[in-house]
């Protein structure tokens, strides 16, 4: 019997279709064959590889680079089914320490990106049904954030909702959800550019209740030098604006990092 990878391996080949090498505003992954980038090729074969070399990347090795560097590191087989379609899908799409991130905080348990016992006893717990939408919708909303959002807007939602679909019919009937999807061999689906976090916009990140926490500090500093007259208020409120506005950039450099 098929292992629950090989039953929906094909799903996310038909998303990501076959090789495109679009602008990197539109998509920051660069060339991309069955949606393994260029660069994640180079390090899985431990070497630089070209254009060329991504474009003629074959089917059989993209699956294995799938299983070793997204299915397993979400723990794929471990997951109950329907919610591994979903955490997969996310992670080949934004990465798996951000997929597992998102569910770890749904979840209520620590955010570390590494699925272990605490995860997988809250697991338990919850309803798969539930957990696979707010996933979703968790992960459109990161995808809202990014620069690349109007590019792809409507592959990514049309991406998020079919998953979505997907993974509730495989909860209800794993085996006879599966099915065997053609893959578009130089057709790369307008879901498929990579949604990463550190294409994150500055101002997104300043609109996350961390960011207007630190804007409220910048307000305050400013309007106190604006209403201040001595010197010593001045210096106060000058250093408040250079520590929130470090604290503002460290702020962007971990939303984009994680």
């Amino acid at each position: 019997m098929q292992d629950t990878f090989q039953l929906i391996v094909s799903d996310l080949l038909e998303s990501e279709g076959g090789f495109a090498h679009r602008s990197r505003k539109a998509d920051p992954g660069g060339p991309t064959n069955f949606g393994i980038t260029q660069r994640t090729l180079s390090a899985w074969r431990g070497q630089s590889v070209s254009i060329q070399e991504v474009q003629s990347m074959d089917q059989a090795e993209a699956i294995d680079i799938f299983r070793a560097q997204y299915w397993d590191a979400v723990r794929g087989d471990k997951m109950p089914s329907g919610l591994d379609y979903a955490l997969f899908d996310f992670a080949v799409n934004s990465g798996p320490a951000r997929a597992v991130k998102t569910l770890q905080a749904i979840l209520g348990v620590v955010v570390d990106g590494v699925a272990g016992v605490e995860t997988f006893g809250a697991l338990e717990k919850r309803n798969l049904r539930d957990l696979v939408g707010k996933l979703s919708a968790e992960r459109l909303r990161f995808m809202k954030r990014l620069k690349n959002w109007p590019y792809n807007k409507n592959g990514w939602t049309r991406r998020v909702k079919d998953v979505q679909q997907r993974s509730f019919e495989l909860i209800k009937s794993p085996a006879s959800a599966a099915q065997s999807l053609p893959v578009r061999d130089g057709v790369m689906p307008d879901g498929a550019a990579k949604a990463r976090g550190e294409e994150t916009s500055a101002m997104s990140t300043w609109l996350t209740p961390e960011g207007i926490s630190k804007a409220g500090v910048l307000i305050s500093a400013v309007s106190g030098m604006l209403a201040g007259s001595g010197p010593l208020q001045w210096a106060f409120a000058f250093a408040l604006v250079v520590a929130a506005g470090i604290g503002g950039y460290l702020m962007i450099q971990k939303e984009r990092m994680a």
